[in-house]
């Protein structure tokens, strides 16, 4: 009867020694599952890392494009659109604003055609936003760079017009005084008093040709290669 009671009491420790090793993993493993934050890492996109970043370009830069479509002051109306596009990169301060093939809108906000008297056309045009290859579009404010910077395009120049003006008064007063000295001698008169008064109506008849020429109209072929004057800043901020 000893034997099979200490045999007993040896399998009955064994037993509650196992028990008691199981209840001590199950509860470490219960701990360090409490105790353990996993976090899981978060996917950077493209924005992120331009969140808060801002490019500016200050008024007066000036980049190139090429107009999509003719430019004519004798057709065009207030409110037209005109497009420019560009075909490089348009890079401020090694910070590219806008790519290449981006699209400049614009739209005619005044025009003037050519009339009698050699008045010559006035147009300006504004470009207020570039779309991107990408469908982003950025606000801007600019016009065709001018040599007064004002934008404003004019039919030929006013050297030039007061060149014509002279070149056809002195034709009509060299034809008068040719004239007049015919009409002298005809008359019986003075040689010098008719060509004087030749001059005169010579004068006139430049002054008059002077009233009927007309002036000369606007026009830019298409794909024609255009300055851009920014004239107010350009401020691009990454949402």
């Amino acid at each position: 009867m000893d034997i099979f009671g200490e045999d007993f009491m040896r399998e009955k420790n064994k037993i509650f020694v196992l028990a008691l090793t199981i209840c001590l993993l199950l509860n470490v493993s219960s701990f360090a599952a409490s105790n353990f934050n996993y976090t899981a890492p978060q996917q950077q996109t493209s924005n992120s890392n331009l969140q808060g970043y801002a490019l500016f370009v200050p008024a007066g830069v000036t980049c190139s494009a090429v107009l999509s479509q003719e430019v004519n002051s004798l057709s065009a109306v207030v409110g037209q659109t005109v497009n420019a596009i560009l075909t490089e990169d348009f890079v401020y301060n090694g910070q590219t604003i806008a790519s290449s093939g981006s699209t400049i809108m614009g739209t005619v906000v005044e025009n003037k055609k050519a009339s009698f008297g050699n008045r010559n056309a006035k147009m300006q045009i504004r470009f207020t936003a570039i779309r991107t290859p990408y469908n982003n579009i950025i606000p801007i404010s600019a016009v065709i760079a001018t040599n007064d910077s004002t934008g404003v395009l004019k039919g030929g120049t006013a050297a030039d017009s007061a060149k014509e003006y002279a070149k056809d008064t002195v034709i009509g007063a060299g034809s008068g005084a040719a004239l007049g000295t015919a009409m002298g001698a005809l008359s019986g008169g003075s040689v010098g008093r008719g060509a004087v008064y030749g001059t005169a109506v010579g004068a006139g008849i430049g002054l008059i040709k002077r009233t009927i020429d007309k002036g000369e109209n606007i026009v830019i072929p298409a794909n024609s290669q255009i300055n851009l004057l920014f004239d107010q800043p350009i401020t691009i901020t990454a949402q």
